[in-house]
């Protein structure tokens, strides 16, 4: 058994699934298919993983907007992504908690954490959560670039419910009674202040820059993240450079960027609520210094050098993460 302590890396956001699904590649790198139509790459690896000690990753699932997207087209890349977890051979396990990741960390294999991108998957019946939390998923966005029947966006500037909508409260309430958490990650200002108080729960923004250091409004402003960090939850920081640096489109951001964002959020809601959602291959790419899952570790290494103790290094890097997803109690649905 492997000593997971500090060990057990994670990734809060990650979108191997539009590969895996709409491309039907693989996680493992045996056989890989490059894909000419994704010129920005594969990143997402088994093997890229395990070498970067990252025994945690969520497979977020994206759902285009929509009449003929919904949740059946969750569910069905939720299939997917089961398929893809045998042919590995057991490499890559699903897990709903904490404590079902330390167990798969511990004989050396990835756990896969289910999560759902876009409110538009639940714009027709609110009442599917109930299906998504019996597959497992534990987060969910509730818009994305567009504003949803539930939330408006930051990136958008059709923004018709000044925040969250009556439809969009009931779902924020009832995720936490689901053991979901609330991912505002694309909202507008006033629509994770609004989620952060109808939450019956943890609220995450599972991928963001800080906009103190970009200002964006899709970033995350410092009384947002405040807010947040109240209920109990936590703020992934990303990987995307346009997010991270104003240049243009972030080509001068490094992972000392990186790690300025990670620095500045840690120090508006403490290191114990801070982690890392890449949101690698969402047609995205990552800073210089950073490859994919394999340079974790110089992530650690850069949070130590700028005066992290251990224990927080750990906590960022993939305790943090762990904690939030819990020992257990989680809603398997009707």
């Amino acid at each position: 058994m492997t000593d997971v302590g500090a060990l057990c890396h994670a990734d809060m956001h990650a979108h191997f699934l539009l590969y895996g699904h709409y491309l039907r590649q693989g996680y493992s790198g045996a056989g890989r298919r490059w894909a000419p139509w994704g010129p920005l790459g594969n990143r997402l690896f088994l093997e890229h993983a395990l070498a970067g000690q990252v025994h945690c990753v969520t497979f977020t699932v994206y759902v285009p907007a929509g009449r003929w997207f919904g949740v059946g087209a969750a569910l069905r890349q939720i299939d997917t992504l089961d398929r893809v977890a045998a042919e590995t051979g057991g490499r890559l396990t699903l897990a709903r908690t904490g404590a079902q990741v330390r167990a798969i960390a511990a004989s050396g294999r990835v756990a896969g954490v289910l999560a759902i991108e876009g409110g538009h998957a639940l714009e027709r019946d609110p009442s599917d959560l109930e299906r998504l939390a019996a597959r497992g998923v534990r987060m969910a966005t509730l818009a994305h670039f567009v504003s949803s029947s539930l939330a408006d966006v930051a990136a958008c500037a059709y923004r018709p419910h000044g925040g969250l909508s009556h439809a969009g409260r009931d779902v924020v309430r009832r995720m936490g009674r689901l053991g979901m958490f609330p991912d505002v990650a694309h909202l507008s200002d006033a629509a994770i202040e609004q989620a952060t108080v109808e939450a019956e729960g943890p609220v995450v923004s599972s991928h963001t820059g800080m906009r103190d250091l970009r200002d964006l409004p899709r970033n995350l402003g410092d009384a947002q993240a405040r807010r947040i960090a109240a209920t109990g939850g936590m703020i992934g920081i990303l990987w995307f450079p346009p997010y991270l640096s104003d240049g243009f489109l972030g080509r001068d951001a490094t992972i000392q960027t990186f790690l300025d964002h990670c620095c500045h959020a840690a120090s508006v809601v403490g290191p114990g609520h801070v982690g890392i959602g890449t949101d690698m291959d969402a047609l995205t790419w990552p800073p210089a210094g950073l490859r994919d899952h394999r340079d974790y570790p110089r992530v650690a290494d850069g949070l130590r050098q700028r005066g992290f103790s251990a224990a927080e290094v750990d906590g960022i890097l993939g305790r943090n993460y762990l904690r939030l997803l819990g020992d257990g109690g989680v809603a398997s649905g009707p």
